[in-house]
């Protein structure tokens, strides 16, 4: 693993094995286990993304800690892109939406080792009201933070993006490793926009917790 992680970029086997594990759901142990299949990308995309063929957007943020009111789902990483826009239908359809209306999809995996995390979809809390039935709340700690811009329509645009951010930006990237196992999605409000999270303007961004090489 180690000799795997220095020829594609990583600065150690710790920080390939995160990013192994976001992008393909499971780690390199389990995989090699398991004997199952990863995802992955011809040659030549890769060659022409490391010598610049496509520009990724990237502001470097510091955030205090901050407390989200929500409703938690445990997913695998092999079914999430089909089950995270049915849980979000879900909570919706229950009236989910009239207790957190979806500022964010947050991402936790602690161990970053596993095959499954944690999603959130969750508000800022506000300390002083009640914590309804079927909610709870959760932590984000202090970061540094990546923040890369989203436009388009949901959750194509979005599930686009994480791939590009896992498997080309944070590998190549010169200064930044991966910090921690959350990812974290910022909403803006449906309304604003004429056809909501389906216009092709609908405008949103990806989070993720960084530190220096």
């Amino acid at each position: 693993i180690i000799d795997i992680a220095l020829e594609f970029g990583y600065d150690s086997p710790d920080s390939f094995t995160k990013a192994f594990v976001r992008f393909h759901g499971l780690s390199p142990a389990a995989l090699r286990k398991s004997g199952g299949a990863v995802r992955s990308f011809a040659p030549l995309r890769i060659k022409v993304t490391l010598e610049g063929g496509q520009n990724m957007d990237c502001k470097i943020m510091k955030k205090e800690a901050f407390t989200v009111l929500c409703r938690a789902k445990t997913f695998k990483y092999e079914d999430a892109a089909a089950q995270v826009p049915q849980f979000w239908a879900e909570h919706f359809g229950t009236g989910g939406g009239k207790v957190v209306c979806g500022m964010y999809g947050i991402n936790l995996d602690e161990s970053m080792g596993g095959n499954e995390f944690e999603y959130l979809i969750a508000d800022n809390y506000d300390p002083a009201k009640e914590i309804p039935d079927g909610f709870t709340t959760r932590t984000i700690p202090a970061h540094t933070w990546a923040v890369f811009p989203c436009t388009g329509r949901m959750p194509q645009a979005l599930q686009g993006l994480n791939q590009q951010i896992f498997s080309q930006w944070l590998p190549t990237n010169p200064d930044y490793k991966i910090a921690a196992g959350i990812n974290v999605e910022l909403y803006s409000d449906a309304s604003r926009f004429e056809d909501g999270t389906q216009d092709q303007d609908y405008y949103c961004e990806v989070w993720v917790p960084v530190e220096k090489k």
